[in-house]
C-alpha cells in the first residue's frame, strides 16, 4: 500500500505522533535527507516519538521509511487533478467527457492499488476459500457490485448470498456460526442498523471482511479483515459515484480472480462444462 494513503487509513496517532504525521506531508523531501538526530530536531518531535510512528506504521528504521517516501513521491508525480465529484462541466464537448472519465477511471485505479495490503488481501482469500457460507451485506449504492461478485463465484461453483435489505441481514446473522463469513461493503458505515448486526457478528465470533472507503468508522475494529476502495469523492455532493464504484468493482474482482487462481485448472474447467449462454 502506497505509504501516505496508508497513513491516511489510520486514525491512531497521538497529538505528538500527529505532529510527525503531519511533517512527514508537508516536508517529505526533508526526511529523505536528514538523519535521525536532525529530523527530531527539524520536526519537534522526540527521536522516541519518531520510532512509534514507523512502529505504528510497520516500518523497520529509518531508510525503509526513506524508501517508502521516495516511492510514494513518485507514484503522486504522475496524477492528475481531477475533480470527482465533477469531473465534467456543462461546456464540455463528448470527446472531452470521454477523455476526463477516462483520466478518472486511470487515477481511481492507481490510487485504489495502493490502497491494497497485499498481506490482507491473501488472508482474506484464504478465508473465503475456508468459510462454509459467504455472505455479503451491502450499502445500497453497491448492490450491482455485490451481484456481479456472486455472479463471478456462481460460474465456478461457489454460493455467495448477497443480502439487501437490513431485516434480511440480521435474520441471517442468526442463521451464520464462525465456520461461515460476512463481507460488509459500505462507503461510510453510514447504513442504518450496520452497528446492531456488527455487534451481532462479533458476539457469534463470525468473521468480517469489511470494504470500505478509507474514512475512519466505528466499524473498522471488529472487521478481521479491512480492504479499502477509492474515497476521493464526495459522499454527497457529486454527479455519480463514478469512482467509488468503479475502484470497488476491480477490488471486487482482484478478489474473485486470486479466489480463481488458487484453484485455476479446476474452475476453468467447471467453467467451461458448465457455460451457457
Amino acid at each position: 500500500m502506497d505509504l501516505f494513503t496508508k497513513i491516511k487509513a489510520m486514525n491512531s496517532f497521538t497529538e505528538s505522533e500527529q505532529t510527525f504525521i503531519d511533517f512527514i506531508f508537508n516536508h517529505p523531501y526533508d526526511v529523505i535527507q536528514l538523519n535521525l538526530q536532525q529530523l527530531s530536531k527539524t520536526s519537534y518531535v522526540s527521536i522516541s516519538t519518531i520510532y512509534r510512528v514507523m512502529e505504528k506504521l510497520e516500518i523497520n528504521g529509518l531508510n525503509q521509511l526513506k524508501l517508502q517516501i521516495s516511492e510514494s513521491l513518485k507514484n503522486n508525480e504522475n496524477l492528475k487533478n481531477i475533480d470527482y465529484n465533477y469531473p465534467f462541466q456543462k461546456t464540455n464537448t463528448h470527446y472531452q467527457i470521454l477523455t476526463q472519465m477516462l483520466e478518472l477511471y486511470d487515477q481511481t485505479l492507481k490510487n485504489t492499488i495502493n490502497l491494497i495490503d497485499l498481506d490482507v488481501l491473501l488472508h482474506t482469500v484464504q478465508a473465503l476459500k475456508k468459510a462454509n457460507n459467504i455472505y455479503i451485506f451491502p450499502s445500497i449504492g453497491n448492490y450491482f457490485m455485490a451481484e456481479s461478485f456472486q455472479q463471478n463465484m456462481l460460474e465456478i461453483g461457489v454460493k455467495v448470498d448477497v443480502i439487501k435489505e437490513a431485516y434480511y441481514q440480521h435474520w441471517h446473522v442468526q442463521l451464520c456460526d464462525e465456520n461461515d463469513i460476512v463481507m460488509l461493503i459500505s462507503y461510510a458505515g453510514r447504513t442504518p442498523q450496520i452497528m446492531d448486526i456488527v455487534h451481532d457478528l462479533n458476539k457469534k465470533n463470525i468473521p468480517i471482511i469489511l470494504i470500505s472507503s478509507t474514512i475512519h468508522t466505528p466499524i473498522d475494529q471488529f472487521a478481521r479483515y479491512h480492504l479499502y476502495f477509492s474515497s476521493y469523492e464526495d459522499s454527497e455532493e457529486k454527479i455519480a459515484s463514478f469512482s467509488s464504484r468503479i475502484s470497488l468493482q476491480y477490488l471486487l474482482d482482484c478478489i474473485y480472480a486470486c479466489y480463481f487462481n488458487r484453484d485455476y485448472e479446476k474452475n476453468l474447467e467447471y467453467k467451461i462444462k458448465n457455460y451457457i449462454d
